[in-house]
Parts: C-alpha cells; structure tokens; sequence
C-alpha cells in the first residue's frame, strides 16, 4: 500500500491519488456516495447480425441470423438527439450536474454498466469510448464496479480494455480482472484514517456464464456465496467497514424477493457492514439489518437512453464513523433523489420540492417494508441505522 496525502488506497492494478486532512483523533468521520448504473453509450449499439426467433413448432430447425437487423427497442425508449463539439463534452456530458456534488465527497462509488473500448467489437446494447474513464475522473467518482451484465457486451477483448482505461485513468475498480484471483481482489480506501474495503461480483451477464472469470480466463467475479464469505472473512481483518457491490435480482419491480432478502441477511451475517445492490431500472429500498445497510437498488444513475416506463432515482451518502481505539459505525444513511424521467436520464441533478418528495415518499413506503424507518427531511431521506432497523431473529 502506497500513501498520498491522507488517502491510502490498496488497488488491484493502481494507486488513487487524494486530498485532505485527517481529522482531530477521537473523531473521524468519512462521506461515501454510491451511485447506481452509469451507461453512457448514446442509444443502442446494436449487434451486425441478429438471431430471429426460434420456432417452437419446428423444434430441428435452428434460427436464422439477420444482418443490420432492425433497433427492436426505438419503439420503448426516447431519443436524446444531442450533438457535441468534441468528445470531451460528449463524454463529460452526463456529469455536469452531479460533479460539484461528487468532488465534494470523500468517496464516491459507481457501477461502471458499460465495456470501455475503442476498437472492441460490439455485441451487446452498451461500448462507450475509453475517453470516458477521464470524465469519471474529473467528476470526482473514485472507484467502480465492473461486474454487472453488459461487461462483455464488446467481447472479452472490451472487457480487458476496460481494466486497462481504469488503471491508466487513476480509477480504483472491483468485480472482475484477468483471472478469478484478481476478480475477487478487494479495494481498500482510506480515508481520515478510515479504512474503507469493497468487493464486487455479479449474479448473471448477458453473455453467459462464460463471461464468470476462472483460474486462467478474464471475468467478473461471480456471486457464489462460499468464495463472498471467503473473501468478506479475509478483508474483515484489514479494514474498519467492509462494502460488497453486487448487482442481481430482476429488473422487473421495484419490489426485494424473499430469496434476494435472505441472501443479503446472510452476507451480513458473514460479515458485510454495507450492501450496494443494483441492476433494476427501478429503485428500491433500503433496509438496516444488525445495524449494517442493504441499498438495494438506486437504479440508474444516468443512460445514454431512457425507457419510457423508467423515472427517478437516488444516490445514497452514508456518514462512516469511527473513534480510535473503538469499531466503526454507520452514523447516518442520506438518500439524494435524482433526476431520471425522460431525457433527464442523460444528465441527471438533484431534485427538489415536489419530485424529491414524490420519490422520497416511495423509498419511505418501500424501506418500511424491509422494517426500515426513512424520514423526509426537506429533499433528502435520512435514515439512522442505530435507530431505522428491526432485527430480525
């Protein structure tokens, strides 16, 4: 581990610079912001040959692959129709709104739901230029997860492009690598003399299992409990707070399955303090388990192209505290709506007044059903984990 200024980061493949001072000792406090799914690839990108459907009537004869097959989703999503000067503001472009929000944090955490690539070849919806790890720099995100299921949406030579931009960018990442090793390989942060761990895997990928990282084979790291407990038990050790990143479930609902539920008590229970789920287009809530906190799913944080069933979503800021000598404790959890209905989605803000309250209210009902107490205060959510939860026995 290498140390620079007060922010000590113990990186799979690179070392994060920051700045600051730490603390007066006996209180030390840190801010992470954790965002959901940033997509910035304007519309589809939709794969040169397509294969039709099959024909459950003629069960020997396999389907046909079309070329320049036809967009299927321009009748559900809306067209931003944005023009830039240079790709410095195309890239930029989603940022501009949430940046000053961003740089004034300590650490801020995203789901990197793109391949990186500027000669991979496309097979999935998403591959964004590699110009856009600097613009997630410049804003101020710190670190991202790249297991999720468009990884391997420009092949395995996109995906390996993609930890190769982070590195040279100066971005910290989680969830896949080279080979399983290093898929499961933690991000430690820290912070104000905070140390801070993150691990990230992912439940399925659009490409199939073979996108999973094995002994010799690239990946994403895969959601098997056995090798989460593992790893949990060895960071446990090394740090003050532990973070899994886990993108799962179904983009069906904003409601948490009983099955989705049990396994996130579980990693709690082998040792997690915090949870960053994700891949739903629609936001769901958060729930305190033990004292520890289960995001469930922000949802989007931005997109290159917007459904029209999608609207708002939310950041999260938790508040990380910690007195020497003593272990950590989450001080507060805040929830931060954001714009998302329409052609906000490509450049999202935070909201007020009425819309904050709207998607506030609908966390309020949705985290209570996890037996998590939310409070509205002005435009922000704010939940206490000392006092928001129910254990559960």
């Amino acid at each position: 581990m290498r140390v620079i200024g007060s922010l000590s980061i113990v990186l799979p493949l690179a070392v994060l610079a920051a700045c600051g001072s730490p603390l007066r000792a006996q209180d030390r406090s840190v801010n992470l912001i954790v965002g959901g799914d940033a997509t910035w690839t304007l519309g589809y990108k939709v794969p040169a040959i397509a294969v039709a459907e099959a024909d459950p009537s003629d069960p020997d004869w396999r389907p046909l692959p079309h070329v320049n097959h036809d967009d299927i989703h321009n009748n559900k999503t809306y067209s931003y129709n944005l023009h830039f000067d240079n790709q410095t503001d195309e890239m930029r472009y989603p940022l501009q709104k949430l940046a000053p929000l961003f740089r004034s944090s300590d650490i801020v955490f995203v789901n990197l739901e793109t391949p990186l690539s500027d000669t991979a070849r496309p097979v999935g919806d998403y591959l964004t230029p590699t110009a856009f790890a600097g613009a997630l720099k410049w804003a101020g995100v710190t670190a991202v997860s790249v297991a999720n299921n468009h990884t391997f949406d420009a092949e395995q030579a996109g995906f390996l492009d993609t930890l190769h931009t982070l590195t040279a960018a100066g971005l910290g990442y989680v969830g896949g690598g080279r080979d399983l090793a290093e898929a499961r390989r933690p991000l430690i942060l820290e912070r104000n003399g905070i140390r801070i761990g993150i691990l990230g895997y992912s439940q399925f990928n659009n490409a199939g299992v073979s996108a999973f990282a094995t002994d010799s084979l690239p990946g994403e790291a895969p959601m098997d409990p056995t090798i989460i407990r593992e790893d949990i038990q060895k960071l446990r050790t090394q740090v003050d707070f532990v973070a899994v990143s886990f993108h799962w479930g179904t983009d069906k609902s904003s409601n948490v399955s009983p099955g989705n539920r049990e396994f996130a008590h579980q990693v709690i229970d082998d040792g997690a303090d915090m949870i960053f789920g994700g891949h739903t287009p629609y936001p769901k809530g958060i729930e305190v388990y033990r004292g520890k906190v289960i995001i469930y799913s922000p949802a989007h944080m931005f997109s290159g192209h917007a459904h029209r069933e999608w609207g708002d979503n939310y950041l999260v800021r938790l508040t990380l505290d910690k007195k020497d000598g003593g272990p950590g404790s989450i001080g507060k959890v805040e929830v931060l709506p954001i714009a998302g209905t329409g052609m906000q989605l490509s450049q999202p803000y935070l909201l007020d007044d009425g819309p904050a309250e709207k998607l506030l209210q609908t966390i309020r009902e949705l985290s209570s059903k996890l037996d998590t107490k939310l409070t509205i205060e002005g435009t922000t959510g704010v939940i206490l984990p000392a006092k928001g939860g129910v254990e559960r026995k």
